[in-house]
Order: structure tokens, then C-alpha cells, then sequence
């Protein structure tokens, strides 16, 4: 079986967390390597990985079929868009990109070019997900009337990753944890008849959004998503009434 010759575009909690482990350790890929700026960190994890001191470097080279767009989400549309025209297939963190008319134009690139263009979702396999998908298949709460979901933590600091907290069109809480939250309540329900959306900035000093409470509104029922940092005491990730 021919592997699929794999690069991503960052080593940094991304790439040694959520994609090179499952990329080393499936049967049908091959960790080629990674885009690093300054340092040659994949090769202390990898010893057969490459660092690759350039995004061309990567686009450049022949052997590698499929690339990791896991830097900044500002950056998504500029590098995928690269990617493509090189003729490689995609794999795109979340946020997919900042605008509509940009998530557009890729996906019509993909198709002209015939390649293969998705965006990582890796919370569809989170196991708290994937209980309350079964429950609601199964239909065993019965008819639905509200629910729930999620993504708290009590962290009122600013993080020290300076693309995290620079305002900038992909920076802030709903394009970093909201696409989990969306993306799980449309697999689960579908797209809404309406959204409502409070969107804030509660932390000192912060230049970005860092609080959030969607509503979608169902035919039905509702659903609420919501996500901060001055959560404290856990609550549940998940409820459905």
C-alpha cells in the first residue's frame, strides 16, 4: 500500500499533540516532516522527519502528497490557497477560514484542481460527544426541548501566544473553541431557522473576544452554546433536556 506522504505547516502544542502521533502511528501515512521557523523540534519526537525552513520548501517538494494547514487561523486561507496550487491535498485546522468568500473560494479551487480539501473536526470523536450523539439517535431522552453545550475553563490571564491575543480577523474564543461548538450542534441538529450571538471581551487587558453565548433556534427547540475563561467550578460539557 502506497502511504500518504504527510507535512505539517507547525510543530508547536498543535502539531505534537493532536497530528503527528496519529499521523506516525497510522499504517497508511508517512510523517514527511514540518515547517519550522527557528528550531528542529520534530526531529527529537521523529528522527526520520524533516524540517523545513520554508513553506516552499514544503510546496517544492515532490514526494509529499498531503499538507497540515495548523498555523494561525488568520493564515488558513493564504496557505491552503498555496497548498492547492501546488497541487497537494489539504487538511485545515478550525477556524476553516475568516470569511465565507474565502472558504468558497478554496473549495472551488480544490474541485478545479481535482484535490481533496477538509477541515480537521477532531471533537466529533471526543467521548462525551459521542455518548450524546448515541442518546440522541437513539432517541432515548425522547422529544428534545433544549439543549446545552459547553466549552468553559477558568483561566482570566491573557495566553502568551502573541497570535492568540492580537486583534486580527482570525483571533478570539468563537473562531478557536465556537467552531467545536457549531460544528457539534449542526452534525447533531442541523442548521437552525435563526442565531442569536452575544459576543464579549471579559478579561483585563484583552483585545479580543474571549466570552460567547450563541442561541440557535429550532423549530422546537433551542440550543445554546457558550464558551469563557471565569468558569471555576466545572459544570457539565453536555445537557440535554
Amino acid at each position: 500500500m502506497q502511504k500518504i506522504k504527510t507535512s505539517l505547516l507547525s510543530y508547536g502544542m498543535s502539531g505534537k499533540v493532536f497530528h503527528a502521533p496519529f499521523i506516525a502511528l497510522h499504517q497508511g501515512f508517512e510523517l514527511a516532516g514540518s515547517w519550522e521557523r527557528s528550531k528542529n523540534l520534530i526531529q527529537i519526537d521523529y528522527p526520520n522527519a524533516k524540517s523545513y525552513p520554508t513553506l516552499e520548501s514544503i510546496l517544492e517538494d515532490k514526494t509529499i502528497d498531503l499538507v497540515i494547514v495548523n498555523t494561525p487561523v488568520e493564515t488558513h486561507f493564504e496557505y491552503t490557497k498555496k497548498v492547492l496550487q501546488a497541487g497537494k491535498h489539504a487538511l485545515v485546522e478550525k477556524a476553516f477560514t475568516t470569511t465565507l468568500a474565502e472558504a468558497h473560494e478554496l473549495a472551488a479551487l480544490s474541485k478545479e484542481k481535482k484535490l481533496k480539501l477538509a477541515v480537521f473536526q477532531n471533537r466529533r470523536w471526543d467521548s462525551d460527544f459521542k455518548t450524546v450523539t448515541k442518546i440522541i439517535s437513539e432517541k432515548l431522552l425522547g422529544q428534545i426541548v433544549e439543549a446545552e453545550f459547553h466549552f468553559d475553563r477558568y483561566n482570566p490571564n491573557l495566553s502568551p501566544k502573541q497570535h492568540k491575543e492580537t486583534a486580527n480577523s482570525g483571533a478570539g474564543i468563537l473562531k478557536d473553541l465556537g467552531p467545536h461548538l457549531i460544528d457539534q450542534a449542526l452534525f447533531l441538529f442541523g442548521l437552525p431557522k435563526a442565531v442569536f450571538a452575544d459576543i464579549r471581551i471579559t478579561r483585563h487587558g484583552s483585545l479580543v473576544d474571549d466570552c460567547f453565548d450563541i442561541l440557535l433556534y429550532y423549530a422546537d427547540f433551542r440550543v445554546r452554546l457558550k464558551a469563557g475563561f471565569f468558569v471555576r467550578e466545572s459544570i457539565p460539557a453536555y445537557i440535554i433536556q
